[in-house]
């Protein structure tokens, strides 16, 4: 079984200089470490992981965690962050639920980036205060080694009310998600306050769960009513698609007789009859950033605050 000194002989390194570069340390010259890394490919030479991580207190593995694996947005954001940390040769460790919260109090990640809800904070300080850097997604979290990165929920919903009131729109409704949802709760915060700044008083309130399926239902709810509501912003896309096909099913005209609008800009929306309107995030992209700055951290290079995703408003033709 070939070991560390095959390898350094065989690249014409020290053994310490081969280390560095099998366990991704810095202060080794490109073509150095290239060098190492072939002659360990032909030699099948494998670090053991054990070891390595008792010597560098690394290991190699950065941590997401979120709460479901449901739905396009994880799996944008997660794409991202993969493409990201594979570029720079960590693997990533993909967990929710009770293993989460096992990983992190273990201490069996470089870094975490959080996109579970349900994680307390006291789990999530505690890790940070071991000196391992932590990144927070559409959530507010402060203490040392705690960064974030929250999409502007409340100003790109805020501007998006805004406009269509401009277009002469003032009977809104709004479908919600988890009300316990950080997100859903940010989004009708601007809701209500792009309303408020119009003068309009009142508006109608269906509350709904995020999915495809909580949509539909609530699309069944709007058909019995006898006043329906002539706009209806959805706090995400999965919800406007259910409650548009609930609509479709009885001949109800989007955006003729009502008109809808989501948030998230997810692949389907663009394939549905009426194309949804809705509000852009690139999650791929902002899996990419967070993923760099938490590799940036933990390789003790200069910290870069990410800071908000960029967001747009896509009208197509729905609203």
């Amino acid at each position: 079984m070939p070991t560390i000194k095959d390898v350094a002989k065989k690249a014409g390194v020290s053994i310490s200089t081969a280390s560095y570069a099998l366990n991704n340390l810095p202060n080794v010259h490109p073509e150095t470490k290239q060098r190492i890394l072939l002659a360990a490919k032909e030699l099948n030479y494998y670090p053991n992981g054990i070891a390595r991580n008792l010597k560098t207190q690394r290991t190699g593995n950065i941590g997401v965690f979120i709460y479901g694996f449901a739905g396009p947005i994880f799996s944008d954001v997660l794409e991202g962050i993969r493409q990201k940390l594979q570029e720079n040769h960590f693997n990533i460790v993909v967990s929710s639920g009770k293993s989460s919260s096992n990983l992190l109090q273990e201490r069996q990640v470089d870094g975490a980036i959080i996109f579970d809800s349900e994680l307390t904070d006291e789990i999530l300080i505690s890790y940070a205060n071991y000196g391992l850097p932590l990144y927070v997604l559409d959530r507010i979290l402060t203490g040392n080694n705690i960064y974030s990165s929250v999409i502007d929920n409340e100003g790109l919903v805020y501007r998006f009310i805004r406009m269509m009131i401009s277009r002469g729109h003032r009977d809104f409704a709004y479908l919600s998600g988890p009300s316990d949802a950080f997100n859903n709760n940010h989004r009708y915060d601007g809701f209500i306050q792009a309303l408020k700044d119009e003068k309009i008083e009142n508006h109608q309130v269906f509350h709904g769960d995020f999915t495809i399926g909580g949509g539909y239902r609530i699309g069944q709810e709007y058909l019995k009513m006898e006043k329906r509501p002539q706009f209806v912003y959805c706090a995400n896309d999965e919800s406007a698609i259910g409650f548009m096909q609930a609509l479709r099913e009885k001949g109800v005209k989007i955006p003729e007789e009502v008109k809808v609008a989501g948030f998230d800009n997810i692949y389907l929306g663009e394939y549905i009859t009426p194309k949804l309107t809705t509000i852009g995030i690139d999650h791929v992209k902002w899996g990419k950033e967070v993923a760099q700055a938490i590799v940036d951290i933990v390789t003790k290079q200069k910290i870069k605050e990410v800071g908000h995703p960029e967001g747009s408003i896509i009208m197509r033709e729905s609203c």
